[in-house]
């Protein structure tokens, strides 16, 4: 925890404050009654069994799961107390075998008490239990807002702790995550109010919810397989290309390597770091189709041979856009080879024309080319490198993206001697 900011740190705290003050209020006010307890026993077993299958998303960066139906389905059922205390009981569970930083766990089971616990409250002020669910405008009125409550609380307590430990705009943070969110969280919740209006018809008939419930975890398991899948081929396509060329083995995946750093300096949401690490990896996918006299050619390509290399952008373009999981990462590496004064190719965009994942492969990929050898030159050196890219800052490369790249580079070597400060030379840039 001392690698939080004091700020993320007191914020922890007082959630897990607030959170203890809740779950021992609501212990008093459920006493010992042996059917309360019953239920949260049931309702926390079933959340915590949930919770231990998750899928994850890039990679273990985000997990779902589909508890928030059950959490909402409890909302409907039971009074606040309950809900407090169950969800508290059966976050706690499924985070304790998880493999996480203790504190983590400690803001997870807190943050989930608190966003339910209002959520709770939301419902218990606006429903009339003496109406069904769907009779009246009123009660309508409280199952929308109660799960817009759940949503809107635990996105923003989320976003804070991001904002906070990672020193970034709230309002930025929160856009961001509320975008990877907001289905997700509709899709659960409305599988609560079919678990919920189960129940009340009929205890037993619960089991039937177990189906759909099957079926949307499954649906979030199948996308993420395809996508896992699409990214396995597409990566053993570039592997052909790297070692068809072994001048030029690896060099996609440090471009990759390079270009996700930068975009986490950026501070861009997670989903659009993956896809701009991927377009990286996948940018000189077209070069499959090019022909072994301009790929291996010894020199430096004359105007004709240029011509036909620089159709690699859109030939890789058009292979990515078959995947349809793919066709936002498809867009990048067909701009890869713009130029911020708008004179490079295929289409001769300019500027923020230019989308941001393909400025930042342009700047990577020149950098990791000029730091190769070739068979018409010697690999440069890190500065001159540097240098070449700060000189095309401005007319090939985006101002912004060189300054957060070079800074990258110094974090990279910060255990060794400062890198210099560039000087403009008079020379090409990296054209791979």
């Amino acid at each position: 925890m001392k690698s939080l900011s004091w700020k993320a740190r007191c914020y922890i705290i007082l959630l897990t404050a607030l959170t203890a003050s809740a779950v021992f209020l609501s212990i008093r006010a459920l006493g010992i009654d042996s059917i309360s307890w019953i239920i949260i026993l049931v309702v926390a077993a079933t959340i915590a069994t949930i919770d231990a299958f998750p899928i994850s998303r890039f990679g273990e960066k985000i997990e779902v799961t589909i508890s928030n139906a059950v959490k909402f389905a409890v909302v409907l059922l039971y009074p606040v107390p309950l809900v407090i205390v169950s969800t508290f009981l059966g976050t706690l569970a499924g985070e304790i075998p998880v493999k996480r930083v203790w504190f983590k766990k400690i803001f997870n089971t807190a943050e989930m008490t608190l966003t339910w616990a209002f959520a709770a409250w939301v419902y218990l002020v606006l429903n009339d239990p003496k109406v069904n669910y769907f009779d009246s405008l009123g009660n309508v009125l409280a199952l929308i807002l109660s799960g817009l409550t759940a949503f809107v609380v635990n996105s923003t307590l989320v976003s804070l702790v991001i904002s906070l430990a990672a020193q970034l705009p709230f309002r930025y943070v929160w856009i961001q995550n509320s975008r990877l969110a907001i289905w997700q969280e509709l899709s659960t919740e409305t599988l609560g109010i079919f678990l919920a209006v189960l129940w009340r018809f009929n205890p037993v008939t619960v089991v039937l919810a177990g189906v759909p419930l099957l079926v949307v975890r499954d649906s979030y398991k199948t996308v993420n397989h395809l996508r896992r899948q699409t990214q396995d081929a597409l990566r053993g396509l570039v592997q052909v290309v790297d070692e068809r060329d072994h001048h030029t083995h690896d060099h996609s995946e440090r471009v990759s390597n390079y270009a996700r750093m930068v975009a986490e300096s950026l501070d861009l949401a997670q989903d659009e770091i993956e896809v701009i690490a991927s377009a990286a990896l996948l940018h000189d996918l077209g070069k499959v189709g090019m022909a072994d006299d301009i790929l291996f050619n010894p020199k430096q390509l004359d105007p004709y041979e240029r011509l036909r290399a620089e159709h690699h952008a859109e030939t890789g373009a058009t292979l990515l856009s078959k995947f349809p999981l793919f066709d936002k990462g498809a867009a990048l590496v067909r701009h890869h080879h713009e130029h911020y004064n708008g004179r490079g190719y295929p289409d001769g965009l300019n500027g923020e024309m230019i989308p941001l994942g393909s400025r930042i492969i342009s700047v990577t990929d020149a950098y990791q080319a000029m730091t190769e050898d070739r068979p018409y030159r010697r690999a440069l050196t890190q500065e001159d490198a540097i240098a070449r890219l700060v000189e095309g800052s401005g007319t090939q490369f985006d101002p912004k993206v060189v300054q957060t790249f070079v800074q990258v580079l110094q974090n990279k070597r910060k255990d060794e001697s400062p890198i210099p400060a560039a000087v403009p030379k008079q020379a090409e840039t990296g054209t791979e």
